[in-house]
């Protein structure tokens, strides 16, 4: 008989660690599915958030996809912006944000988390 798995709600805040922690990385947040990766359907509105707090962007940015060019979400890598950035990561990192990670990461359903 295998264990039952306890489920976990989606803690407040995880879409916001998790897009962040890709953005200081330098992945392209646009390019994967929100819902699946980010466990959210709107991604503008997290870095609309991200830019309210003080976060600074580069709106020059272009990107070039099979059909269009589009904006992608490119962190300014200037010092002070990169330690606010990773200042708001810590603070998305709660306790229950890591415990849904590891959770998630211990059933391999999100391989991509």
């Amino acid at each position: 008989m295998s264990a039952l798995i306890k489920p976990i709600g989606k803690p407040n805040f995880i879409s916001h660690y998790l897009i962040l922690k890709d953005m200081l990385n330098g992945v392209d947040v646009r390019q994967k599915s929100g819902k699946i990766v980010y466990l959210t359907s709107r991604i503008e509105n997290i870095k609309s958030e991200f830019k309210k707090s003080g976060l600074l962007f580069d709106e020059k940015a272009l990107a070039f996809g099979t059909y269009a060019s589009y904006k992608p979400y490119v962190l300014l890598t200037d010092d002070d912006n990169i330690a606010l950035a990773k200042k708001m990561l810590e603070q998305y990192k709660t306790p229950k944000v890591v415990e849904f990670l590891s959770s998630v990461n211990e059933s391999k359903t999100y391989k991509e988390l």
